[in-house]
């Protein structure tokens, strides 16, 4: 009566995707690091730092996110793949928010140049990614 394949026999390819996540965590660090050098011509280190962590924070998070999807082994059955995801999103979180935490709590950030890289990184550069193709 239906034609459409049951849902546990439903597989995705997901071998490509790796090195696209990659590419952005890569593009993001490269963001970071203008931006920072950028900070530290324009003003002085503690800018400058703030900066680069603030980057670096968004863009580790994309790798461990990207790591934790694609380095286990699994059959590619939907359910498996979309609770990984959600998983890995849900650590991403937590992740962010406790490295943001101790940059702001212990090292004590500049916040307006800390916030602005994570920003710059975490949202603006994955936006430009997507209208580029890959």
């Amino acid at each position: 009566m239906n034609n459409l394949t049951p849902h546990k026999e439903l597989r995705f390819n997901t071998k490509s995707q790796p090195s696209v996540l990659i590419k952005l965590a890569l593009l993001q660090i490269f963001g970071t690091l203008i931006f920072s050098l950028a900070l530290y011509y324009c003003f002085d280190k503690r800018e400058a730092l703030s900066a680069l962590l603030g980057g670096l924070i968004a863009s580790v998070a994309t790798l461990y996110s990207a790591g934790r999807l694609f380095t286990t082994k699994h059959d590619g059955q939907a359910e498996e793949i979309l609770l990984r995801f959600y998983l890995s999103v849900a650590l991403k979180v937590l992740f962010t928010l406790l490295m943001m935490a101790i940059c702001i709590i212990v090292i004590k950030v500049s916040l307006l140049p800390f916030i602005i890289a994570y920003l710059l990184a975490a949202v603006v550069i994955n936006l430009l990614f997507l209208l580029v193709p890959h």
